[in-house]
């Protein structure tokens, strides 16, 4: 696969598409884990999504530009 003539946003969604599926992929294979054939209790699964979720922040966090910035001394 010749990439050479991929602009930077191209690259970015042959790049993002495959793991942004793998990634909800991961999510749903997560969600079976509330079958019956499990026990778990409340705690486990706040901890669970808490994680989750604070990695998925700090992650969108890198796509925000910062614009807002006010030069100082």
């Amino acid at each position: 696969m010749d990439n050479t003539n991929e602009s930077k946003a191209e690259r970015f969604v042959r790049l993002a598409e495959p793991r942004v599926n793998r990634a909800c992929k991961a999510i749903s294979m997560i969600g079976h884990l509330a079958a019956s054939s499990y026990e778990y209790t409340e705690k486990q699964v706040e901890a669970m999504f808490g994680a989750m979720q604070e990695e998925l922040n700090t992650q969108k966090a890198k796509f925000t530009k910062v614009t807002d910035r006010k030069f100082r001394f």
